[in-house]
C-alpha cells in the first residue's frame, strides 16, 4: 500500500517517479554549518603590512612586474618567514595615487613608504596579511607594467609564466617555501593552468568562478557565440594594458615598480604592450560564428594546450590532477558561467572542496551594498584561510574533515538556506518534469500565453511562433558587469516571446543544479534558428525575474558524450561533419535537448515558474538575423511533449488549483 500510495502521489505531482521519497534536510543558517566562522574570535596577529615592488624575469627574459606585501610593525617588515599567496592578474596588480603611494585595495592604500594600515574589518588579501601570510600580486606579461605584447585570454605563455613566479617566491628570503594561488575569474582561471606546469613551490589553489569548457559555457553555448560580454571584456583589458595611452605623460592607471620612479621601465613596457592586441583568432572566426556556429574541432586554440592562442582549460585538467595540488571551489548561481565549477569538482582528483552560493560573478555585482556579496566575502575569505592553514601551514585543522559540499539556496536577498552533501548532485534532488501547454495561463501579453503542467496533454498542437531579434537580456552579458545582475527584468523579453507559465505554487519549491529542456521545434521557412530558453520567477505582482538560461542553434542538435565527467547532462557535439550533416529545419518537428545555467533557488508559494522561448539576445551573442524572419513551432503534448525538467529538493511541486 505504501508503494502504490507513493506511485499515486508522483502521479497527482508530475515529475519523475523515484524509487525513494527525497527527504532533504533542514536548511542551516551559515553560523550553524560554520561557513566563514574559521578563527573569527581570534584577534589579528598584525595590523600593519609594507609593500615592495621588483621586476622578475621569466624564462625567456620578459621582465614580470610583482608586488609583495610583508605583515608589519610599526612600519617596518617582520623578519621571519611566511607563508606566500599569490594573485596572477591581467587587471593591475596596483595604481598610483597623487601622494606618491599606491592603490591595490581601496580600504588599505600603501603610502609613499609602501605602509598599509589593515582594516579591523578586512577580508581577502588584508585578511591572510593580518593572520601572518605574505601576499604577492603580479601583472600578467603584455598587462600592466609587465613587458612583452598583450594578447587576449588563455595564452599557454601564461602557466609558464606563473611557473616561474611561484618558484621565484618559494626561494625569497621571507617565504617559508610554501606557496598558494587564489582569486576569482581570470585569476581563478591561470591556477589550473600554472599546476599543470607542477611547480614544486604550489601548495594549494582557492578558486572563484572559473571556466571549464569554454566552447560549451564560457566562449559559447550549443555552438552560439557570447560575443556580448566577451567584446566588453577586450575593450577592458585594452584600457588596463594603457594601450591607448600617451606614453610621453605621466601613466596614472599603472603603478611602476619601485626601482623605476620616473616610469621609464613602465613606458617601454607598454610600447611593448601596443605591439600585441588581437592575437586570439576570434575575429577571423567571426563569419564562421555567424552561419555554422562555434565548431569544436574548427577551432584548435579552444581545444589545445599550445604556445599561441585560447587553451580549453578542460583539456588540461589530467595534468592538473597530476600535479596533486589542493583545490578550494567556489561557484554562483549568478554567475556568467555558473556550471563550469560543478565540473570542476566533477573532474578534479586531488584534495577537494565545493562552496556554491547565489552569487554573480567574481566581484563584479552591486557589493557591498548587497547582502548576497557581503555574506560571499565572509566565507570566501575564512574558508580561504582554513584551506590555506592546512595546506601551506600543516594546521591540523578540520579544512579536510568538513563535508565536500556545502551549497546556499537563495530565499530571499538577505536569506540563504545552506546544506552539506557528500555527492553532486545531492542524492536528495530528484528530477521533476513541467510540460508545455497550450492552456492560456493568463499571466503575460506574449505570442502565446502557454502554461507549465505536471503532465503533458494528451493532444500533440504545434505552438506558432515568428522571432523577434530586438529581444534582448541587457547590454554587456546578464551576468558579468550588469549592475542589476541579481534581478534582471525579463518581463520585455517575455512580451516579444513565447512563454510557458504555471500556475502559482501552492507551496515552496527547491530547485538546486541544472535545469534542462527538451523541446520539438519546427520551421515554416526557415532551415536554421537559434532557441534560447529562460526560467523566469513571476513573483504575485507579475514582475518576472532571470533564473536560468540555455542556448542551442538548431543545426547542433546532435548530442554525444562530453570529452569530460558532466554529470550525463545533454552535450551538443558541435563537430562540424554533425553540424553539417544536421537536416534542415522543417515543418517536421525535431528535438532539441539542452541543459541551462544551474540554480538554486526556493520558490516561493504564491510565485509562477515561467518558461520563456526567444530567438535572439540581440546584446549578448551572435544570432543568424535571417529575412524573412523564421516563422516557427514548438510541438506539445502526445507525441511532440515538449518539457522542462527541474532538479528539485525535497518535495514535488504543487500548484494552487483554479
Amino acid at each position: 500500500m505504501k508503494l502504490i500510495a507513493l506511485l499515486l502521489s508522483a502521479v497527482l505531482m508530475g515529475g519523475v517517479v523515484s524509487n525513494a521519497t527525497a527527504s532533504a534536510p533542514a536548511p542551516r543558517a551559515m553560523a550553524e554549518t560554520g561557513l566563514g566562522q574559521y578563527r573569527v574570535a581570534e584577534p589579528f596577529r598584525y595590523t600593519e603590512a609594507v609593500r615592495r615592488s621588483v621586476y622578475v624575469p621569466a624564462r625567456d627574459g620578459v621582465r614580470l612586474a610583482i608586488d609583495y606585501y610583508l605583515p608589519a610593525v610599526n612600519g617596518r617588515a617582520v623578519s621571519g618567514k611566511f607563508p606566500t599567496l599569490l594573485e596572477f592578474t591581467r587587471y593591475g596588480r596596483a595604481v598610483p595615487r597623487p601622494d606618491g603611494g599606491t592603490m591595490r585595495w581601496p580600504d588599505a592604500p600603501a603610502d609613499r613608504q609602501g605602509v598599509l594600515k589593515i582594516p579591523a574589518n578586512a577580508s581577502g588579501p588584508l585578511l591572510f596579511l593580518a593572520y601572518g601570510y605574505a601576499v604577492a600580486v603580479a601583472d600578467m606579461r603584455g598587462a600592466g607594467a609587465s613587458f612583452g605584447p598583450s594578447y587576449n585570454e588563455g595564452d599557454g605563455v601564461e602557466g609558464r609564466d606563473g611557473f616561474d613566479l611561484v618558484e621565484w617566491l618559494g626561494r625569497q628570503r621571507w617565504s617559508n617555501g610554501a606557496v598558494g594561488m587564489f582569486g576569482a575569474s581570470y585569476l581563478a582561471e591561470i591556477q589550473p593552468r600554472i599546476a599543470a606546469e607542477r611547480p614544486r613551490a604550489l601548495k594549494a589553489m582557492s578558486m572563484q568562478v572559473a571556466f571549464f569548457d569554454g566552447a560549451n559555457g564560457a566562449y559559447s553555448m550549443g555552438g552560439i557565440y557570447r560575443a556580448g560580454w566577451l567584446g566588453a571584456w577586450s575593450s577592458r583589458v585594452a584600457v588596463n594594458d594603457n594601450r591607448s595611452t600617451t606614453i610621453q605623460q605621466r601613466i596614472l592607471n599603472i603603478a611602476e615598480v619601485d626601482a623605476d620612479p620616473e616610469q621609464t621601465l613602465l613606458r617601454q613596457a607598454i610600447d611593448e604592450h601596443r605591439r600585441g592586441g588581437d592575437t586570439d583568432g576570434y575575429n577571423s572566426h567571426f563569419e564562421e560564428f555567424k552561419t555554422l556556429g562555434v565548431l569544436r574541432d574548427r577551432l584548435t586554440f579552444l581545444d589545445q594546450y599550445q604556445v599561441q592562442g585560447q587553451n580549453n582549460l578542460q583539456t588540461i585538467v589530467d595534468r592538473v590532477n597530476r600535479s596533486g595540488v589542493p583545490a578550494l571551489l567556489f561557484g554562483g548561481w549568478h554567475d556568467i558561467y555558473s556550471n563550469d565549477m560543478l565540473y570542476w569538482y566533477a573532474n578534479l582528483e586531488v584534495a577537494k572542496k565545493m562552496i556554491y552560493g547565489p552569487w554573480a560573478h567574481g566581484y563584479l555585482g552591486p557589493m557591498p551594498n548587497d547582502p548576497r556579496d557581503r555574506e560571499r566575502q565572509a566565507i570566501v575569505s575564512r574558508e580561504t584561510l582554513r584551506w590555506f592553514d592546512r595546506w601551506l601551514l600543516g594546521v591540523r585543522n578540520d579544512a579536510e574533515t568538513r563535508a565536500p559540499i556545502y551549497y546556499g539556496l537563495q530565499r530571499t536577498r538577505s536569506q540563504t538556506d545552506w546544506y552539506e552533501a557528500q555527492q553532486w548532485p545531492p542524492k536528495e534532488v530528484v528530477s521533476r518534469d513541467l510540460f508545455l501547454s497550450t492552456q492560456p495561463a493568463a499571466s503575460v501579453l506574449s505570442q502565446n500565453d502557454g502554461s507549465l503542467a505536471l503532465a503533458p496533454q494528451q493532444q500533440s498542437q504545434r505552438q506558432p511562433w515568428t522571432v523577434d531579434y530586438t529581444t534582448t537580456t541587457g547590454t554587456i552579458g546578464t551576468r558579468w558587469l550588469l549592475r542589476k545582475v541579481y534581478e534582471i527584468d525579463m518581463a520585455s523579453n517575455d512580451m516579444k516571446s513565447l512563454t510557458f507559465t504555471s500556475p502559482p505554487l501552492a507551496r515552496d519549491l527547491q530547485v538546486v543544479g541544472v535545469p534542462t529542456v527538451k523541446l520539438w521545434l519546427s520551421s515554416e521557412n526557415a532551415k536554421d534558428a537559434d532557441v534560447y530558453a529562460y526560467l523566469n520567477a513571476v513573483n504575485e505582482d507579475g514582475e518576472s525575474r532571470l533564473v536560468a538560461e540555455g542556448i542551442l542553434r538548431a543545426s547542433h542538435r546532435k548530442l554525444g558524450k562530453a570529452p569530460y565527467k558532466n554529470y550525463d547532462l545533454p552535450f551538443p557535439t558541435s563537430l562540424s561533419t554533425d553540424v553539417k550533416a544536421a537536416a534542415p529545419l522543417s515543418e517536421q518537428p525535431v528535438t532539441l535537448e539542452f541543459a541551462m545555467l544551474s540554480t538554486g533557488r526556493v520558490f516561493h508559494a504564491g510565485e509562477r515558474l515561467r518558461l520563456t522561448i526567444a530567438g535572439a539576445d540581440r546584446d549578448n551573442t551572435v544570432t543568424i538575423e535571417q529575412q524573412p524572419t523564421p516563422r516557427l513551432g514548438i510541438h506539445v503534448g502526445g507525441n511532440a511533449a515538449s518539457a522542462l525538467t527541474l532538479p528539485v529538493l525535497g518535495d514535488a511541486p504543487q500548484f494552487v488549483t483554479p
